[in-house]
């Protein structure tokens, strides 16, 4: 077999520690200093308009004013004007726009054309800072006073202002269907919503199988390696992780693109090639999905340049440096950006996603590897007694199991309590009753878990049981995948 790098089998030092401190650390601080811009409740909502839905106005307004009790996203954003119960044609209008710099709660349309008598439908589009699209709309009348009738702008519809003609119903005010941050519908569906969940359903797998698998070379393998486990079989086992890594690594590539793809056509179905660059800019999705490409290459990268006869511990460093980027995308890409106080939920989102990492994806890596070593001459039934198998791996993972599962429960519960106003809202709401699910998911994972670390763990220490770690942990892993994908259903929901 060829050398390993030197690090492989180095004690930690304190230079060690600090390296890894600041490897962490640097995406928390940037992570920080972006969040501490705002805090306080950020979920996006019509407050008002202008003209007020169901008003009966006697002179055409000039423009419609929309204001939402969070910023939005001008660029996302539109508003059209349309005359009900003629040909449904939007009414000419000027530049949409915040009326200035420190009112971004606030759209304004100016209105280039006059209003004749008759029923007028606002329909609008925008995005909050969490990136999910919420679209409503909402109706007024507009009744000159009798003596104006005559002097009524040429093309008003006579159908219109005659009164023995029923008007058109007005809708109510309404923010509308809301939708996710890559656009599947909230509450439909069909084959927006599952394009949508089940994208984000790969690119979480994506990073919580990258990040297992740099957490299992990184703290398992390290831990094997302090614990006296030969150069030779650390080589081995590391090459499994390269080819664990392999998958989540073409999951972050594929969804990159499809994320870019699905976000467009979200804002812009008519025209998805001409609106690319408007989505890729200036917001925090756009950031999100920045460092998504960068984090996808660095891993990707790493990976294919890694040689299989000799491990390069720069390249793993670039793997890493990619994987500890990629929780920040679900931090810029959903509620991580929309709770408040933002730099806590920012924070906590990302030590969420890091934990669920450290815990399910080194599971999932650990399995991975044990399988593909028991494969190799002397690691299976033949192995000699020195040889390090599958109780040392799970030893060492069940430190890292056990710092990971309290991360998750802590930041769980933090962003629980910073999504909901009311616990009825648990019960009471799509958005509560699939965390509900979650929860009770996450739970028989949990049981699952202690049941491997109780039973499990000793018995294959002390040799008196065969088979592996068996069906507990492989039922541990389907049901953290179940996790997942309630997670990817949740994240893409707006609170509103």
């Amino acid at each position: 077999m060829g050398e390993t790098g030197s690090e492989d089998n180095t004690r930690p030092t304190l230079q060690g520690l600090r390296r890894g401190a600041v490897r962490f650390g640097g995406p928390m601080c940037v992570l920080v200093a972006l969040a501490a811009t705002a805090s306080g409740p950020l979920h996006t909502e019509l407050k008002e308009s202008d003209p007020a839905a169901d008003t009966v106005l006697e002179v055409s307004p000039t423009a419609v004013t929309l204001t939402y009790t969070t910023a939005v996203q001008l660029a996302l954003s539109s508003v059209t004007v349309r005359r009900a119960g003629v040909d449904g044609a939007a009414l000419a209008a000027g530049k949409l726009a915040h009326p200035g710099e420190d009112r971004r709660d606030v759209l304004v349309l100016p209105l280039s054309e006059q209003f004749g008598g008759g029923t007028y439908t606002v329909a609008w589009t925008t995005a909050g800072p969490d990136g999910h699209k919420l679209s409503g709309d909402f109706g007024f009348r507009v009744e000159p006073p009798a003596s104006a009738v005559a002097g009524d702008p040429p093309g008003t519809d006579a159908a219109e202002t005659d009164p023995a003609t029923p008007p058109v119903a007005v809708t109510t005010p309404s923010t509308g269907a809301a939708q996710s941050g890559d656009g599947s519908q909230s509450g439909v569906g069909g084959g927006v919503s599952n394009i949508g969940t089940g994208m984000g359903f790969f690119f979480y797998l994506g990073i919580v199988g990258v990040l297992g698998g740099v957490a299992f070379r990184s703290l398992v393998l390290g831990q094997c390696a302090r614990g006296g486990a030969s150069r030779e079989w650390i080589h081995s086992a590391t090459n499994a992780a390269w080819a664990f890594l392999l998958m989540p690594g073409g999951f972050l590539i594929a969804t990159v693109f499809l994320r870019l793809w699905h976000r467009t056509n979200t804002f812009f179905p008519d025209d998805v090639a001409g609106n690319v660059l408007t989505v890729v800019r200036g917001t925090p999705w756009a950031a999100g999905w920045w460092l998504h490409l960068v984090g996808a290459v660095l891993v990707t990268g790493g990976l294919l340049f890694i040689s299989k006869e000799r491990v390069r511990p720069i390249r793993w460093k670039i793997i890493t440096v990619g994987a500890l980027l990629l929780p920040v995308v679900p931090v810029l890409s959903g509620h991580g950006w929309s709770d408040g106080p933002r730099a806590v939920s920012a924070v906590a989102t990302y030590l969420h996603v890091a934990a669920a990492g450290g815990w399910m994806g080194a599971l999932a890596c650990l399995l991975w590897v044990n399988a593909r070593l028991l494969d190799e001459p002397g690691n299976g039934a033949d192995a000699s007694p020195d040889t390090p198998g599958l109780a040392e791996m799970v030893s060492a993972f069940s430190r890292v199991a056990q710092v990971a599962v309290a991360v998750l429960l802590v930041t769980g519960a933090l962003k629980i309590w910073m999504h909901i106003d009311a616990a009825p809202q648990l019960w009471t709401t799509p958005w509560g009753r699939s965390l509900l699910v979650k929860v009770g998911v996450v739970a028989g994972v949990l049981a699952l878990g202690f049941y491997n670390w109780r039973f499990v763990r000793p018995e294959l220490a002390n040799g008196t049981r065969s088979g592996g770690l068996g069906r507990p942990a492989l039922v541990e892993l389907v049901l953290g995948a179940t996790a997942v994908a309630v997670t990817s259903y949740l994240v893409a929901q707006p609170l509103s």
